[in-house]
């Protein structure tokens, strides 16, 4: 049956948008009714209102509120954040200023050919009791927008890793950077943020100055409770890019058995698409070559001794992607638990187990150090790794087991 013209309107306006519904980022409902003759949706409302990033990269947006000078500047998981290279890391004293000088020369345009600075760092805990200082830990950063305790760790509402836009390292004014946040949950009345300040000189070094900050119970006979300061372990560049696809975690990116440089396949230059970071997994046996000493009871160039790794405790690490700037040497040792005897050494080479069957367990040797205990990232993808194992007797004679890397893969937490 043919349509007629005044059943056709009807059918049209019966499909035209009459409006339209969403939640806010506040899980309110809305309501978005047509404007105008052609009944269009003015949906610039759910843009603004619902707190989506949109999947901008390089600023601002209402889930990150900016804190002082720093600001978030992209979403570093999802490979929002490139250009990392090391400019400093050392030793800071949060009772001192720290003087920052550049590794590369920043220019007349202090580092305009990135986006800014970034700076990663720790928290570091001094207990006070009736006003007396006690004991001094460290505790690591927890970005949480949602500001939720995490055991172990010092919860923060900043942005962590703190990013310095570029435009505000040259302004010659003292940059504040708060750690605002809840911290650890620590019940107090009398409550102030750490806090750390930037200033750019006029000989392009930069000056970081440390304000203590604290939770206790604001007793004027002597607070109790504990103060914090933020200490800097690094200071780099960085720019901001789209987000890029991650490699899925368990990832292999090398298998082998190697030291020194190591070129992994599959991560980008700068390491932005590595999921959550390294897995680093060591091969079962350190090796000690042609051994000549007293510790092993003068069995001169037996062959080849090796300990099992598995026995003493440090087969996996994990390096976390804040950490993987290229330049960044990392230090690693936090990771591993000897313990204080080894015991079960073993002669590898089959040609003298037989020969040599009694020294295959040697007991009461203890672990005394580590040799080469930094992993150097580079660029285009690699890694710089190779450690050894030094073992000693009640004698004091010591040996070096070098121990390789087996396999590196991606992770998520």
């Amino acid at each position: 049956m043919a349509e007629n013209d005044l059943t056709k309107v009807a059918r049209i306006a019966a499909g035209s948008v009459m409006g339209a519904t969403y939640k806010d980022k506040d899980g309110k409902q809305q309501v978005i009714k047509p404007t105008g003759d052609a009944n269009y949706l003015d949906l610039s409302g759910v843009i603004t209102n619902s707190g989506s990033t949109g999947g901008n990269a390089g600023g601002a947006d209402s889930n990150h509120p900016s804190a002082g000078a720093d600001y978030y500047a992209g979403n570093l998981a999802d490979g929002e954040i490139t250009e990392r290279k090391l400019e400093w890391s050392g030793t800071d004293d949060p009772t001192k200023d720290l003087a920052v000088t550049f590794k590369d020369g920043p220019g007349s345009n202090p580092f305009g050919q990135y986006s800014g600075l970034t700076i990663l760092g720790h928290i570091q805990k001094t207990v006070m009791t009736s006003g007396t200082k006690g004991a001094v830990s460290n505790l690591e950063l927890n970005y949480d927008p949602s500001n939720a305790t995490k055991d172990g760790y010092f919860t923060t509402t900043s942005p962590y890793p703190i990013y310095i836009s570029q435009s505000d390292i040259a302004s010659g004014q003292e940059l504040d950077v708060p750690i605002n946040g809840i911290g650890e949950g620590l019940k107090g009345d009398n409550t102030k943020p750490a806090m750390i300040h930037l200033k750019y000189n006029s000989d392009k070094t930069m000056t970081i100055s440390h304000e203590e900050g604290y939770v206790n119970d604001g007793s004027s006979a002597g607070a109790t409770g504990a103060n914090y300061s933020f200490v800097v372990e690094v200071v780099a560049t960085f720019s901001t890019q789209p987000a890029v696809a991650q490699l899925p975690p368990s990832v292999n990116l090398f298998s082998g058995s190697a030291s020194g440089d190591i070129t992994l396949t599959g991560p980008s230059n700068f390491f932005e698409n590595v999921m959550d970071g390294l897995e680093i997994t060591f091969d079962q046996y350190a090796t000690a070559n042609n051994i000549v000493n007293d510790l092993f009871h003068n069995l001169n160039k037996l062959g080849n001794y090796r300990l099992n790794v598995s026995d003493i405790g440090i087969r996996t690490i994990r390096i976390g992607k804040e950490d993987l700037i290229i330049g960044n040497k990392i230090n690693f040792l936090s990771q591993l638990n000897f313990p204080s005897t080894i015991k079960n050494f073993e002669v590898k080479d089959d040609s003298y187990l037989n020969k040599w069957n009694a020294y295959n367990a040697i007991g009461n040797v203890k672990f005394d150090s580590i040799d080469n205990n930094l992993l150097t990232i580079k660029e285009n993808a690699v890694i710089n790794l190779g450690f050894n194992i030094v073992v000693s007797d009640d004698s004091g004679e010591k040996t070096r087991f070098k121990l390789n890397v087996a396999k590196v893969m991606t992770y998520k937490d």
